[in-house]
């Protein structure tokens, strides 16, 4: 029952006191009890006005009939959403649990999968003891056709050092994001990933160029046998899947994706709170490397040197993309340097033309 206002529960109590009406009067007017007009009784003849006061505080907010509309039509037009989502998407201040229980009362809560098989679970002991590293399975975009995401996440922290939306899942967009993640945060101990063509050379004495660049920065490389062993970042998957996603799916350029997931990303990093960390971010849990090279270090210690045979229509591929080559170098042999996210072509001995590598 809701209380009535301050200045009528005044009025009420002054024309008891002077016996204008009963107690029972009285209580029928404020609509509470005999004994809670005594209470009020006490309390006014003690302190006044301020007796009738109430002091009481509570950090539970209830949620309007308005709101409570508007979160089961979000939830009904975008099932996907979960409480969280729904609860910062709307800007209201209730616990997601309380927003869970709505789509509970409402039917729409998510189906739980039950495992049939346990995960063993594994956590490194401090930051940059160990990276993973992996390509998330192909988004089929409306306007932009199917895109990969290629990230690193720290394995203590999950703290995520770079993450990115490509057109293809080839082993220079894999570099370009190993790249960027050593230049921002370091050298990790370990890096976990697959034994995709990628990371890992196909034949028996091969070795990829992703392994033998491990190898010159002093990381060691540690390869997962199954998805399970990923289990970290194959989370993040789900959750970029699941928060996202389904943002973006309309949007019209590459750049519109990965400038939506870069600010996510930044959310995602020092804004969102992980309950199994105790409601912490995960940049209060990491810290950047100490170990740590210069740009220009790891420019020369990750050169990629490749050989390409210029066109009759003055391009080169290189990995599956066509780049333009000045005119006057028509079937020659070039030497193409790959330096980070850096591409530069020689001939000659010149190195006469430089851009940035295309996605």
């Amino acid at each position: 029952m809701a209380k009535q206002p301050i200045e009528k529960r005044q009025e009420v109590l002054e024309a008891f006191l002077k016996d204008k009406i009963s107690k029972k009067q009285a209580a029928d007017l404020l609509k509470v009890t005999k004994r809670t007009i005594e209470n009020y009784k006490k309390a006014f003849l003690q302190k006044g006005i301020a007796g009738l006061k109430d002091n009481r505080h509570s950090n539970y907010h209830k949620l309007s009939p308005k709101e409570k509309k508007q979160i089961i039509s979000l939830k009904e037009k975008d099932r996907w959403r979960s409480a969280r989502n729904v609860r910062d998407r709307l800007g209201l201040k209730v616990s997601r649990r309380l927003v869970n229980d709505i789509f509970q009362q409402a039917g729409l809560a998510r189906e739980n999968i039950k495992r049939v098989k346990a995960i063993r679970r594994f956590e490194a002991d401090t930051p940059n003891d160990l990276w993973q590293t992996d390509i998330m399975g192909k988004v089929e975009f409306k306007n932009l056709g199917v895109l990969y995401l290629i990230a690193t996440l720290d394995d203590h922290s999950r703290f995520v050092p770079s993450g990115r939306f490509f057109k293809t899942q080839g082993k220079m967009n894999v570099f370009q994001i190993w790249y960027e993640s050593l230049s921002k945060c370091g050298l990790p101990k370990a890096m976990l990933q697959d034994e995709g063509s990628q990371y890992k050379a196909r034949t028996r004495f091969g070795t990829a160029d992703y392994e033998w660049y491990a190898k010159a920065v002093g990381i060691k490389l540690i390869w997962a046998k199954q998805a399970e062993t990923k289990g970290k970042i194959e989370r993040f998957w789900r959750f970029v899947q699941g928060d996202f996603v389904h943002e973006v799916l309309r949007a019209k350029t590459l750049q519109e994706v990965n400038g939506a997931f870069k600010l996510w990303l930044a959310r995602y990093n020092y804004v969102f709170k992980s309950e199994y960390f105790g409601n912490v971010t995960h940049a209060s849990r990491y810290r950047v490397s100490e170990r740590r090279l210069s740009q220009i270090e790891l420019q020369t210690l990750l050169t990629v040197e490749e050989r390409r045979k210029v066109s009759r229509e003055s391009t080169i591929s290189l990995y599956g993309k066509r780049y333009f080559v000045p005119p006057g170098y028509i079937s020659c042999r070039i030497w193409v340097k790959i330096k980070g996210n850096k591409v530069c072509f020689e001939a000659n001995g010149e190195t006469f033309w430089k851009t940035r590598l295309k996605e």
